[in-house]
């Protein structure tokens, strides 16, 4: 136990936790509050704190330090082993990690996006394109059929789709790619500034960790 600092962190958190739940509900009960208000409330709080730091975690911070500790922690999750792989493991263990996650998550978005994230890995465009057409939105249709082309050299069909995806980290990350294929060093720096910028949470995680790779195509996680 000495040696796992995230085990003694979980029963730390696990024993605040518990002293907050009791101090908090002799409080509201020496105020008057009836019991089943102070049961509703006491589980109010007690969902904001254990569920509010995964959800800060996943969506919402920027701390690479702190995402990359919940991935190392949580890593027995598929999804999070591949964020986790993508940082710190091979070409061949990220693509261990998907087809994990497809024999695993048999819904049809799931399937869909890290089918496609698997042919973005094995360089396969022509399974891209097949694929591509199941995804859940246009943005998510447009970004992986431009990501095909550029596997085929077709830089100019590929910047059509780019302009037509809405999101903006989702759009930036494509034009990195872009200006990375054509030569543009400048641009591609201002564009992995613009879609680190406007990604957060895991996402932000593996957009960083891939541009450090120098990766080309950069694959989305949900």
């Amino acid at each position: 136990m000495k040696d796992n600092p995230f085990l003694i962190g979980g029963v730390s958190r696990w024993l605040l936790l518990f002293g907050g739940g009791v101090l908090l509900t002799v409080v509201l009960l020496f105020l008057n509050i009836p019991f089943w208000a102070v049961f509703v409330i006491v589980m109010v709080v007690y969902m904001a704190s254990t569920m509010g730091w995964p959800v800060y975690i996943i969506y919402v911070t920027k701390d690479m330090k702190k995402i990359d500790a919940f991935l190392t922690k949580n890593r027995t999750n598929a999804i999070f082993a591949y964020g986790y792989a993508i940082s710190h493991e091979s070409d061949e263990k990220i693509i261990e990690t998907i087809e994990t996650i497809l024999q695993t998550y048999k819904q049809a978005k799931v399937q869909a996006i890290y089918g496609a994230n698997l042919a973005v890995w094995q360089q396969d465009a022509e399974a891209l394109h097949r694929i591509a057409i199941h995804l859940p939105t246009a943005d998510y249709v447009n970004y992986y059929t431009a990501s095909a082309l550029l596997m085929e050299g077709n830089m100019e069909r590929a910047q059509t789709l780019q302009t037509s995806i809405k999101k903006p980290w989702m759009k930036h990350a494509l034009q990195a790619s872009i200006a990375k294929e054509s030569g543009d060093q400048t641009a591609y720096r201002r564009e992995v500034e613009l879609a680190t910028s406007n990604a957060r949470g895991v996402q932000y995680y593996v957009l960083v960790s891939l541009f450090q790779r120098e990766d080309q195509v950069s694959p989305i996680i949900q």
